[in-house]
């Protein structure tokens, strides 16, 4: 049975590797850990200036280099590498869900967006979920049929259940 023909079933769970992310950051640490290294072989000052940059992005690398969401038949959860920076949306707070474009000025990462917040890695799609008091919560994914899919159906089940 291909995915297509597949039922949903949850708990729904994916995790999406943000390639291009990981690339980006990556080459800008070791941009900045090359000027470091340049600047100290030749004992200047300023080689102390790359080397927080370099530590900001190894960060960046280790914290936004995949995004974890999970749908549950309480919550939807996402959250960045190793479960850093979790956001947890109760179903019973989502008003509305819909699958949108990501224009790519949006960018990645945690972003303020349409009157809430985004978490991104990658890609050009993603679920905007309707919130109380007209606020959004924006998740990026490579797979937002199926993560629409898994949110109406926990929240139906949710709905059934009260």
């Amino acid at each position: 049975m291909d995915d297509e023909q597949r039922p949903l079933t949850l708990p729904y769970r994916h995790t999406q590797v943000g390639y291009l992310t990981l690339i980006g950051l990556a080459a800008g640490f070791l941009t900045q850990l090359g000027r470091a290294l340049r600047d100290l072989r030749r004992h200047r000052r300023r080689a102390w200036i790359s080397v927080p940059r370099a530590v900001g992005f190894a960060a960046a690398l280790a914290l936004f280099g995949s995004m974890t969401v999970t749908v549950d038949d309480r919550e939807v959860t996402a959250s960045f590498t190793g479960g850093l920076l979790p956001r947890r949306i109760p179903l019973d707070e989502i008003s509305s869900a819909e699958v949108v474009p990501v224009p790519w000025y949006r960018g990645w990462g945690i972003r303020r967006a349409h009157g809430g917040w985004m978490y991104n890695v990658a890609g050009r799609r993603a679920v905007e979920l309707g919130l109380p008091e007209d606020r959004t919560f924006t998740i990026g994914s490579d797979q937002p049929d199926e993560l629409l899919a898994a949110i109406e159906q926990a929240r139906a089940r949710s709905a059934a259940a009260a």
